[in-house]
């Protein structure tokens, strides 16, 4: 078993093309549970995960991708920002990564509000917003690890993913925000933490190698 966590753990890669296989909702709802089991901060579970499978929900989603991309290059463009037109190249050359690449599977992962029972009551009458930011900010931590779960379960379901954290740079501009979220019934205190692609790969796919990792030495320190 320790061997096989191993694998899982060193061997999972994200990818970028994915066939058309459909992967069953009985697979995704497993996922989901597996998920579910990540720690919390006081066990607040604080996690929610939007499923995007319609071609039609897909195209609404890449809609808003698109729409978010254009305003805010027309907001660098509009405020002088030398770099807007660098920006606006390297962007458009990277045209799929901005957009959901063709997938079977999208799933946008939300934090909510930190809602713990008398503590968030007592945080509120603090008026201290660090204190509230820190609470919000462990709902993201424990909804990271959910993910995470996700990501190793799907793999070992022989199920790939790829996550898609660039993206969210479309909920900068309000107005499309307050658009996304009423279109998608998403509550208003949910933050969007990161996108997961999850499906079946190509079988001619390019086979991702691993990047060589920091050695130990670099990523901790003993006190």
């Amino acid at each position: 078993m320790k061997e096989y966590l191993e694998k899982i753990i060193k061997d999972r890669r994200s990818i970028s093309e994915f066939s058309d296989r459909q992967v069953s909702n009985e697979f995704i709802d497993e996922l989901i549970d597996l998920a579910s089991f990540a720690p919390s901060s006081t066990n607040t579970q604080p996690w929610f995960f939007l499923i995007f499978k319609s071609e039609e929900n897909k195209n609404r989603l890449n809609y808003y991708i698109d729409l978010g991309y254009e305003k805010l290059k027309n907001q660098l463009k509009d405020n002088n920002i030398i770099s807007w037109t660098i920006f606006s190249k390297v962007a458009d050359s990277f045209s799929k990564y901005w957009r959901f690449d063709k997938a079977p599977v999208y799933i946008l992962c939300f934090a909510r509000s930190y809602d713990k029972k008398g503590l968030s009551q007592i945080i509120k009458l603090s008026n201290n917003n660090n204190i509230e930011n820190i609470a919000n900010e462990s709902t993201k931590t424990s909804v990271a690890m959910a993910m995470q779960n996700l990501l190793l379960g799907a793999y070992s379901k022989w199920l790939w993913t790829r996550i898609k954290d660039w993206i969210k740079f479309f909920l900068i501009d309000d107005e499309i925000k307050k658009q996304f979220y009423k279109e998608f019934s998403i509550p208003n205190d949910y933050s969007l933490i990161s996108w997961i692609q999850i499906g079946y790969p190509k079988e001619n796919k390019v086979k991702r190698v691993a990047f060589a990792r920091l050695p130990i030495e670099k990523i901790r320190k003993y006190l």
